[in-house]
């Protein structure tokens, strides 16, 4: 909350009016990320007086509503056990990014952001899971494989599935979300994964004895745990992580996330540590828990 034009530039352009969070007709409205209102000098001297955690209501009309679609694309391989067959492993990936255009381009680039590490990579992990899972013999849990839309603009497909799942949410043993994998990450070991959360569980231990390639997420100060599609799940009590080696490059929401950036002969062994842990949880009876606090 500031003054009329106290929420500042940003990246160098005039400050806009805030925008709302998207929301999908018929669902729950998405929580909103973090945006800036501006009052009146008069509004804002009543409100700079107001004791904290007093609740302010505000109302205002809603003009020039923008409607436009989104899509999530929802496989699934069936059980073979009669009894484990109703339980599902989730492994997911968002296959949107954040479109073109955004300022001027740099010299000898375009301005299309293809997001080939946000999230391509992510996607290509899912695909090949489900085709090592489908080429092989029939799981006995169920395994859904599914691709979000919209995360980028703060999780429209995900919020979606959780509100209008394809199983019932009691059902989902765990989610994998897989995020930007398609580079090392210098701050971890070589050729590893991090798994955001790994603390709050025993799922990453339990996937490092059957040979994944993943450490404790290693910039907890960045709070990626809370930042892609599985805290829709999380939230809900669903057991869910992100599974990423994200090194904060500087091609994170840039048009230079272009194909040639990306380290194939990691992300190729990153996907291929995940094949039989994977395959070990939709053959088990184990189930993760949250661990205390």
């Amino acid at each position: 909350l500031t003054k009329a034009g106290g929420c500042g530039p940003v990246r160098g352009k005039p400050a806009a009016l805030p925008r709302l969070a998207a929301r999908i007709v018929g669902t729950n409205p998405v929580s909103a990320r973090p945006t800036c209102v501006a009052f009146a000098e008069a509004q804002f001297a009543v409100v700079e007086k107001a004791a904290p955690g007093t609740t302010i209501t505000l109302e205002a009309e809603i003009k020039n509503v923008q409607k436009t679609n989104t899509w999530n694309a929802v496989g699934q391989l069936r059980g073979s056990d009669p009894a484990l067959s109703k339980e599902v492993i989730l492994l997911s990936a968002h296959i949107d990014h954040v479109g073109t255009g955004r300022g001027t381009p740099q010299p000898g680039q375009d301005s299309i952001y293809n997001g080939a590490d946000d999230d391509a990579s992510g996607s290509v992990a899912v695909l090949e899971l489900a085709a090592a899972l489908a080429g092989g013999p029939q799981p006995k849990r169920t395994v859904v494989f599914a691709w979000f839309g919209s995360e980028e603009s703060g999780g429209s497909g995900s919020g979606y599935f959780v509100d209008k799942p394809v199983v019932p949410l009691d059902r989902i043993v765990a989610n994998l979300q897989f995020e930007m994998i398609g580079r090392p990450d210098p701050k971890g070991p070589p050729h590893r994964l991090w798994l955001t959360g790994y603390e709050r569980t025993n799922h990453g231990p339990g996937h490092v004895k059957r040979g994944a390639k993943l450490v404790q997420d290693p910039h907890p100060e960045q709070s990626f745990f809370t930042r892609s599609d599985n805290i829709r799940f999380a939230r809900r009590g669903v057991i869910a992580h992100t599974v990423s080696s994200f090194g904060l490059h500087k091609d994170y929401h840039q048009p230079s996330d272009e194909i040639s950036t990306i380290d194939f002969a990691h992300m190729t062994d990153a996907i291929h540590s995940m094949i039989e842990p994977v395959r070990w949880l939709a053959n088990s009876t184990f189930k993760p828990e949250w661990l205390p606090g």
